[in-house]
């Protein structure tokens, strides 16, 4: 049986970058998203793949029971998950800019969307990675590594999931699971990248003496840390970012 990677956030920019190579490489990929066009889409556009196959799974992962509903959805379409990289990138308003500016009503959430959903994504998987030496992931963002202005919420968040992975792999690694955290900082052509706007991308793309990277520069580290070929690597940390932050 072809091996099944789970991409939670996978109709994103980065999340469909990953989806394209894993099923180059012969996965079978669950892809999740919340738009079900969206998903259904980048299905469409990966049937003519010839070594793997990709199925969509619609979830809003706001609704507490999302991650075990997701996760055993996966598990009984396909009989086994291998793989769990999680690619979502959502949370409430009142979390970017200025701290003073931030809004604290939305903090309790967007730590839930944001840690509290890797943890029960990673709790909920755990009992099929353990079955073949599975490996998670988690994309979080140079914020949670490296301080900046104006990112005291997205850090925050970022340095939690972190954490977690960092300490999940410890104790994963006895069962034979592996776990890392993907970290980019500016991605040319992604949604975050849309939401910065010109200005912050070019000066970001000045400062990066290898130029800033594409999603298609990251996919192919996230399906590698996936592969037998990074069996005894675990608990890391890589930042994807040009030479931005180092």
């Amino acid at each position: 049986m072809k091996r099944v990677m789970l991409i939670a956030g996978g109709s994103g920019s980065i999340g469909s970058a990953i989806a394209r190579e894993a099923v180059a490489y012969g996965w079978t990929v669950a892809i999740h998203g919340r738009s079900e066009d969206k998903v259904h889409a980048l299905v469409a556009d990966l049937s003519g793949e010839a070594s793997g196959e990709a199925e969509g799974f619609v979830v809003d992962v706001r609704s507490s029971d999302a991650a075990e509903l997701l996760v055993a959805d996966v598990a009984e379409q396909f009989g086994r998950l291998d793989a769990v990289i999680d690619c979502t990138a959502t949370g409430p308003a009142g979390i970017v800019g200025p701290f003073s500016d931030t809004d604290p009503d939305a903090y309790g959430t967007f730590l839930d969307l944001s840690v509290g959903w890797l943890q029960r994504l990673a709790h909920a998987a755990w009992p099929f990675l353990e079955q073949d030496g599975g490996t998670l992931i988690s994309f979080v963002s140079d914020a949670g590594v490296f301080a900046a202005p104006r990112q005291a919420m997205i850090g925050a968040a970022r340095a939690g999931a972190i954490g977690f992975i960092r300490n999940f792999a410890m104790e994963a690694a006895r069962s034979g699971v592996r776990a890392h955290c993907i970290s980019p900082s500016f991605v040319e052509d992604s949604e975050s990248a849309r939401r910065m706007g010109s200005a912050r991308m070019e000066k970001a793309a000045r400062r990066a003496g290898l130029g800033l990277p594409t999603a298609r520069d990251i996919a192919p580290l996230a399906v590698f840390l996936c592969s037998d070929d990074a069996a005894r690597i675990t608990g890391q940390v890589i930042s994807v970012n040009g030479g931005l932050n180092c």
